[in-house]
């Protein structure tokens, strides 16, 4: 009997309880260092994220909020798309009213929002010499007048936003992560950045949503992984190790199998097991309300043994 199988509206419960639990240390942690979704959220919005820009609709519109940028980027010019030859004010602009993608890094063309003079991309421009964003990055051809501490990580191939000196570029993971996890380690997984959420399956390495950093090391969108345990799914959906503490549902399991003996028959009977969360094999004994390793005392196990062990060969590193 796997131990996934387990459903009980008392299991529901003490599920509620950890989520509980989670979200109280993680609001503890707040004290000592933003949390990983969040230090995440500076670097995963990649080229500016949410811009605290947006034009407040509520309020007269000045000839400047109007000319000078859109919801997403404050910038004194408009691209000159290639792909339809089209005037956007930024690329997600353009997206959002067209049916195909825009590649930024394609952009050859641009209009300055001061004398609309077209122009090669340039920091400012030709004729009246304004100055297209006070931070510009002519690789990512990106321009913005808000200050979000953008940098250039060469690693990544992106802008990123946080502030280079709050983030570190792993090479193995390759990609940018809070410089905490430099300091107190982190479980590399080898170009994890450019795999897609395991839930939603969209894009993690220029993805503007929030990621979350399991310990496992497999990414997932901060609102996706929200959604995995408010569904009562609390295992990662890439190696099945537990993704929050899950030691109050091991206990209860264990005082529940006290109360329920097996049969006779099952008494003496043992199962092979694969453990998802320490990654050891043992043989255990049967019980109906799951296969607890006796390595860790985890009741998140298989009796898949041979496809588990073929998965996890390659035990990813630590920096």
């Amino acid at each position: 009997m796997e131990a996934s199988n387990i459903a009980t509206k008392d299991v529901a419960v003490v599920g509620h309880l950890m989520r509980q639990q989670h979200q109280q240390q993680q609001q503890q942690q707040q004290h000592h260092h933003p949390p990983q979704h969040e230090q995440l959220q500076r670097i995963n919005g990649n080229d500016g994220n949410k811009c605290n820009t947006t034009i407040d609709a509520t309020k007269p519109a000045t000839p400047e909020s109007l000319r000078f940028g859109c919801t997403h980027y404050k910038r004194r010019a408009m691209f000159v798309t290639p792909c339809c030859n089209k005037f956007y004010k930024c690329r997600f602009c353009h997206d959002e009213n067209e049916s195909h993608h825009f590649d930024r890094k394609t952009l050859t063309e641009l209009i300055c929002s001061e004398c609309n003079t077209r122009q090669k991309v340039q920091e400012q421009c030709e004729k009246c010499g304004v100055r297209f964003g006070k931070y510009t990055c002519l690789i990512c051809n990106l321009f913005d007048d808000a200050d979000k501490q953008q940098y250039h990580c060469h690693g990544c191939g992106i802008c990123r936003i946080g502030g280079a000196h709050n983030f570190f570029h792993c090479e193995v993971c390759n990609m940018c992560l809070p410089i905490q996890l430099k300091i107190a380690g982190h479980r590399c997984v080898e170009n994890i950045s450019r795999s897609h959420c395991p839930v939603c399956l969209g894009d993690i390495h220029t993805s503007r949503i929030p990621c979350h950093i399991p310990d496992c090391g497999h990414l997932l969108h901060k609102m996706c992984f929200d959604q995995l345990l408010a569904s009562g799914h609390y295992t990662c959906p890439t190696c099945q190790t537990s993704l929050i503490d899950m030691t109050a549902l091991w206990e209860y399991l264990d005082a529940q199998a006290l109360r329920m003996p097996v049969p006779i028959k099952y008494e003496n009977q043992r199962v092979h097991i694969f453990c998802n969360d320490c990654h050891k094999t043992s043989k255990t004994k049967f019980h109906f309300i799951g296969l607890k390793c006796v390595h860790c005392g985890a009741y998140n196990t298989t009796q898949d043994v041979k496809r588990r062990l073929s998965l996890v060969t390659d035990e990813p590193t630590t920096a």
